[in-house]
């Protein structure tokens, strides 16, 4: 398949097949959708226009939390005016951080290299969570727990500018809703200027800054993700980004069927394990893409 548009040979089993990883990996491990979106476009499939590279990234990071919030908000994961605010925040951050990104990130000659720091973060935050963290298996205690009850339990308690509290689980937690706003708009910036979702710094906010239940918080961050994507999305697209539809078609098949096998998947294979290996991909990528001209030049060889 000829794409015009980015003026190369692209196979499109190999463009199904990495978007079906893209999105069984983010169905399951709920990280790294962007990453490795942006992964395929760089390395697997040749596109050097930078600007493409995150508008297309963003679509796919659209289409994957377009299929999971409803999920979310059926099972009463999502807390509404959390997200509403990490997003009333986001369009702000979302609009100025794809701006510059697009006049100062034109190329891969400068993308390429803070694409790779990020990934590096993010690995780094795996290893961590698999290695140091006990928290994953609090969350499966947690629902097995709730499995047995009709929904989550959660609803809003009070509504005010100065604090907002909700019930979960009999508990009562509150937050300033100032807070969620300027943390919406940072990660909205960083997220837009690199092509990649956010959930990455959303998550950690959430939980150690607000100190929100763990097992909310994914379905709470991706209706906000889902609002800074629409925003960047169209910004980029504003600014004239070019997107290859049918490369794009292409991929959102596969992101939709790897979403579906997904949960298969990490119940075969334990998302412990699942977790490591896409640590270490990512360490490697991350390596790659930032060290990656300087290994050239000192020892010859390109990593990536």
């Amino acid at each position: 398949m000829y794409s015009e548009v980015f003026n190369l040979e692209i196979n499109p089993l190999v463009a199904f097949g990495w978007s079906m990883f893209v999105g069984l990996v983010f169905s399951t491990v709920g990280a790294a959708g962007g990453i490795l979106g942006g992964v395929g476009h760089i390395s697997v499939f040749g596109i050097t226009q930078a600007n493409s590279i995150k508008l297309m990234n963003q679509i796919l990071i659209l289409t994957s939390t377009l299929i999971s919030v409803p999920t979310y908000m059926k099972q009463k994961r999502v807390i509404v005016i959390l997200s509403l605010l990490l997003g009333l925040g986001s369009v702000g951050g979302a609009f100025i951080g794809s701006t510059l990104s697009y006049k100062l990130l034109p190329d891969l000659k400068s993308y390429k290299p803070l694409f790779g720091i990020f990934t590096l973060l993010v690995a780094f935050k795996i290893f961590h969570d698999v290695f140091f963290s006990g928290k994953r298996a609090k969350i499966r205690s947690l629902e097995e727990s709730l499995k047995h009850k009709r929904s989550s339990d959660l609803r809003t308690k009070r509504l005010s500018f100065k604090r907002i509290e909700f019930e979960f689980l009999g508990k009562i937690y509150s937050f300033n809703p100032l807070a969620p706003v300027l943390a919406g708009f940072v990660v909205a910036v960083i997220s837009s200027a690199l092509g990649v979702g956010g959930g990455f710094l959303l998550v950690p906010f959430m939980v150690s800054v607000m100190g929100v239940p763990m097992f909310l918080v994914p379905g709470t961050s991706a209706l906000s993700i889902l609002i800074t994507m629409i925003v960047s999305g169209a910004n980029y697209l504003k600014l004239g980004a070019q997107v290859d539809f049918t490369l794009l078609g292409i991929e959102v098949v596969g992101v939709v069927v790897g979403s579906f096998i997904g949960p298969f998947l990490s119940s075969f294979l334990g998302e412990k394990k699942l977790r490591l290996m896409l640590g270490i991909l990512l360490f490697y990528i991350g390596v790659g893409y930032t060290f990656g001209e300087l290994v050239k030049e000192v020892l010859g060889f390109r990593i990536i």
